[in-house]
């Protein structure tokens, strides 16, 4: 049975929790501005606004990983950090970042949301020393590691990725991949209804695309290849427009049994024409 890393009490120290918030309120992000020499751009001819990202990193481990990284656990996050911009733009979107690392941490470990990111990495280091003190005749490490990068950026908005890896025993290690976007005419994330998509016909040009790239015939039913378990075709948890077009990502577990990984689709833009209700993010 999979250990939780989040069932256990555990108060954050004071450095950690100042590293965090200095991550979150005091970005180094800086407005755009422009030389004396120039005229100020007008609203029909300004520049469009382009954030400029670092990967930033959290890290902590085991005292014993010094001396023994067999036997010892390691937290290791990276992920897109907006330190240049308008100010409120790259502090909204830090903000978010962090919101949404944190889910993806708890969505990794089939737990349900809690604690800060400082919160939930240093429970897990507990959660391994406490296994670590019952003598176990047997050495193993534990890793909690975050892949971050940003898919897409345009003058409309931000997608990005968190790939999360989580291995504390058992036959295999455990992944999650978390794909969100970030509106910059309100520094909100987008959610489905913010798209302005029609339903209907984006799930059957997405089933369509789901079965090239999954391989599946028309004449072969979803459920006798694998997928959703009988239920009809659904849209993903997570989703995002990027260069291609509109990425759907179903992670593992989602809609097929582990042995089937995630499944990553992409709609071309050039099939998007009739799915959404006005030009906005075209």
């Amino acid at each position: 049975m999979r250990k939780s890393i989040l069932s256990a009490t555990n108060k954050a120290s004071i450095f950690s929790f100042l590293i965090i918030g200095l991550l979150v309120l005091l970005a180094s992000c800086g407005d755009n501005t422009t030389p004396a020499s120039e005229e100020p751009a007008t609203q029909e001819t300004k520049e469009p606004t382009l954030l400029t990202f670092k990967l930033d990193t959290l890290s902590e481990q085991s005292p014993n990983c010094q001396t023994d990284s067999s036997n010892c656990a390691k937290v290791n996050l990276v992920f897109p950090y907006a330190e240049r911009g308008p100010t409120a733009m790259c502090v909204a979107f830090n903000r978010l970042q962090l919101k949404f690392l944190r889910s993806s941490l708890a969505d990794v470990n089939g737990e349900e949301e809690g604690g800060s990111v400082e919160e939930i990495m240093n429970q897990f280091l507990e959660d391994y020393k406490e296994l670590h003190g019952e003598d176990l005749p047997f050495s193993m490490p534990w890793s909690l590691e975050t892949e971050g990068q940003v898919l897409y950026q345009n003058d409309k908005l931000v997608s990005v990725q968190l790939f999360q890896y989580s291995y504390t025993g058992g036959a295999h290690p455990n992944t999650y991949s978390t794909v969100w976007m970030f509106n910059k005419s309100n520094n909100e994330p987008i959610e489905w209804q913010d798209l302005g998509v029609r339903r209907d016909t984006l799930e059957v040009i997405a089933e369509k695309a789901f079965r090239k790239a999954a391989e599946i015939p028309l004449n072969q039913s979803l459920e006798e290849a694998g997928f959703f378990e009988g239920e009809e075709f659904s849209l993903p948890q997570n989703y995002g427009l990027v260069k291609e077009g509109l990425l759907l990502y179903y992670n593992t577990y989602e809609i097929a049994p582990y042995v089937f990984g995630p499944t990553e689709v992409i709609i071309p833009w050039s099939d998007l024409k009739v799915v959404f209700e006005t030009d906005q993010w075209l």
